[in-house]
């Protein structure tokens, strides 16, 4: 397959792409390649002597739908702690109408107190 690649000095790959766009330089990826490239391109070097993209060899196995399983967890992750920030907003929201309810009633308290000593 040919992809479009960039790359930095040391020839690891910084980006890519299926269209040819200028700064892009056009290679071939061995189907057999293709999922390990599209979850670590970062890990690929072109070697821009022989004109081929170099596999790293040493790439952890994992499957699409494992990295897909982990994000959704990551997810469900971020999503309870949105959960649990919202909860407590809203019980500090409800702390502090109470605390201000208290403090009118203990004002209404001492200004009454304060008008029955003046008679």
């Amino acid at each position: 397959m040919f992809i479009y690649i960039t790359y930095d000095t040391e020839g690891f790959i910084t980006g890519y792409q299926n269209t040819e766009a200028d700064g892009y330089t056009k290679v071939f990826i061995l189907d057999s390649w293709i999922t390990q490239f599209a979850q670590h391109s970062d890990k690929f070097r072109y070697d821009t002597d022989k004109k081929v993209v170099l596999n790293p060899g040493n790439l952890p196995d994992l499957s699409l739908e494992e990295l897909n399983n982990k994000y959704s967890s990551v997810l469900e992750t971020s999503q309870q702690a949105v959960n649990s920030a919202t909860t407590l907003a809203q019980q500090q929201t409800v702390s502090a109408t109470s605390i201000n309810q208290l403090q009118q009633s203990i004002t209404a308290l001492a200004l009454s107190q304060s008008a029955k000593g003046t008679k």
